[in-house]
């Protein structure tokens, strides 16, 4: 799936995350994704069931879907 490669700091990423019913899923998912080496920033949303996400440096795609499915949810990259 890649490594995100961001050049410039406070890039953004968003993810498609499945799976999320309430604020504490919310919770859950964007403490994940600010446990993988590079995101400054997670903020989740479930009512739209997606992920965006402040990078900086290189950035592994596998790295942030594991983190998500770890937590109980299912990510997908952006398109």
């Amino acid at each position: 799936m890649g490594i995100f490669k961001k050049d410039k700091p406070g890039q953004t990423i968003e993810l498609r995350v499945t799976g999320m019913t309430c604020s504490h899923c919310e919770m859950r998912v964007a403490k994940a994704l600010e446990g993988v080496p590079g995101v400054k920033d997670a903020q989740a949303d479930h009512n739209n069931q997606k992920a965006v996400l402040t990078v900086q440096g290189d950035v592994a795609m596998d790295a942030l879907i594991a983190a998500v499915d770890d937590a109980g949810y299912t990510a997908e990259p952006p398109e």
